[in-house]
């Protein structure tokens, strides 16, 4: 009868350990860095700053830990069973097994003493960037300098030229531009293009009868590419036409002409044509002409 009293008292406390045993599981959170992990479970709490911690947590339940960085840290990341959570702050946790968790604390990465500034030459035409502290631009265009420098550029264009404007980092206007270097920063600066040559105009030969379309040809060019030209056929002192070539591309080299009905009414004999061209600045060339031989 005791023997058997016993036994029964044997097999009773098995059960139960083998019932506690299988109800509850084993939760590690290890810490690293400035920083705690805190929660709170069916069966254990944790609060743990930079070491590690552990706790038996009831089947079936979930348990919510919480990652807190220390002042002027943050929060890393979750490793292990709460992986997915990635930096998010908290990690939900479904008791269903042992559970094995890490989360990372790190101090930010102060920000950078010195900056870059990159100077930008842009337009149709030519200029000269200068500045301290190594723009000279010119051949070098970037520099770096310490957070809150001030720097001063100043445009200079080529005798083709003007300054037109700044635009990027502040930057306006058609004068030098002082500015404070913060962050990395762009500056453009424009230069265009200012047409003071006046265009090369050669006017060549013509022959035309009388009642028929005279072929004016003449070679034009202008570093703006573009010019219009003003045809007049002379008799002595006397105009007998006129003809007005509008403003248009022109090439180098390029032979031009535009047609003029020659009178019936006039004698046969040698006539004079010029051409005078103008680019759309105004430059005006010198008068060109050549014979228009009537027949």
């Amino acid at each position: 009868m005791l023997l058997a009293l016993v036994a029964l008292g044997v097999a009773g406390w098995t059960a139960a350990t083998a019932s506690a045993r299988t109800s509850h599981f084993g939760v590690s959170v290890s810490v690293s860095g400035p920083g705690r992990v805190t929660g709170n479970g069916d069966g254990g709490s944790f609060d743990c700053p930079a070491s590690s911690c552990f706790g038996m947590i009831r089947e079936r339940t979930l348990l919510t830990l919480t990652a807190t960085p220390d002042d002027g840290s943050t929060f890393t990341g979750w490793g292990g069973s709460c992986s997915q959570y990635g930096n998010e702050s908290t990690c939900t946790l479904s008791i269903s097994g042992p559970k094995d968790v890490t989360a990372g604390f790190g101090v930010p990465a102060p920000p950078p003493s010195e900056f870059s500034l990159v100077v930008v030459r842009s337009g149709t035409g030519s200029g000269y960037v200068g500045g301290g502290g190594g723009i000279d631009c010119g051949p070098t265009c970037v520099a770096t300098f310490a957070a809150n420098s001030p720097i001063t550029l100043v445009p200079v264009a080529d005798d083709d030229s003007t300054f037109t404007g700044w635009s990027g980092g502040g930057c306006s206007g058609t004068g030098q531009c002082t500015i404070t270097i913060t962050s990395n920063t762009t500056v453009t600066a424009q230069f265009d293009h200012v047409d003071r040559d006046a265009p090369h105009l050669a006017t060549l030969p013509a022959t035309a009868a009388r009642g028929t379309l005279a072929e004016l040809r003449y070679r034009v060019y202008d570093d703006s590419f573009h010019s219009r030209e003003i045809l007049t056929v002379l008799r002595g002192k006397v105009v007998l036409g006129r003809v007005v070539v509008p403003l248009e591309h022109v090439h180098y080299r390029q032979v031009y002409s535009a047609d003029w009905r020659v009178p019936r009414t006039i004698k046969p004999g040698t006539a004079l044509w010029c051409a005078v061209a103008t680019d759309a600045a105004g430059n005006a060339s010198k008068q060109s002409c050549s014979t228009l031989r009537v027949t």
